[in-house]
């Protein structure tokens, strides 16, 4: 049997219960409302974000290979100052680095690689971009830290093509020291990996043929 004998006693019962649970469940609903919203709309802003952000790395990408990488490189600062978290980001980094190098400005050519090292997630992004200031940095003759940059990077974790870029990066800081036996060790190790591309395969080649034996 009902606790209730008439439907009037089941009204009042609704109504007081409503009078006593009515606004917290409101605001819970209220919450539930506003947190789903604001997901739906950051994921939204996410995916827009993202989609924007790999147009504009086409974009960067094509005036580079035009030569008109200039134009586009406001756009990529931009890109990595509003979402330094992407990974289009690190690589439009990469793209100033090869631009600024281009013009001769070093300085910020190693800044852009160096803010890869901080910002990106991808491993052999990063190492990459480390292995290029190592680079530079012997080119000037900073061989203490051009070695204390590669010093950094976990061999073990690198694949074959990666490890030969940084066998021959091993080989130019050596070659910059005088030291010919690491020299040469690097690049022949260089030229016997079979994941060296045939560019890099025939820079250390040259390399070795003009040390002395």
């Amino acid at each position: 049997m009902s606790r209730y004998e008439t439907e009037e006693e089941q009204v009042e019962a609704i109504k007081a219960w409503w009078k006593k649970n009515g606004t917290s469940l409101l605001a819970s609903v209220l919450v539930f409302v506003i947190a789903f919203t604001g997901w739906r709309y950051w994921t939204n802003h996410n995916q827009i974000q993202a989609i924007n952000a790999s147009s504009m790395f086409e974009v960067m990408q094509l005036n580079m290979q035009q030569g008109t990488f200039g134009e586009v490189s406001r756009e990529a600062l931009k890109l990595m100052q509003e979402q330094p978290e992407s990974p289009y980001a690190s690589a439009a980094a990469m793209l100033l680095t090869k631009y600024s190098f281009s013009k001769g400005e070093f300085e910020e050519a190693k800044q852009h690689l160096e803010w890869v090292n901080t910002h990106s997630t991808d491993k052999t992004l990063k190492d990459t971009a480390m292995m290029r200031l190592a680079r530079i940095l012997a080119d000037e003759k900073q061989f203490d830290e051009a070695q204390s940059v590669m010093s950094k990077i976990n061999t073990s974790q690198l694949n074959s093509a990666a490890k030969s870029q940084f066998d021959y990066v091993l080989g130019v800081i050596a070659l910059e020291k005088s030291d010919i036996t690491a020299a040469i060790e690097a690049f022949k190790n260089v030229i016997e990996n079979e994941a060296t591309s045939k560019t890099l395969k025939g820079l250390a080649q040259i390399q070795l043929d003009d040390l002395p034996k």
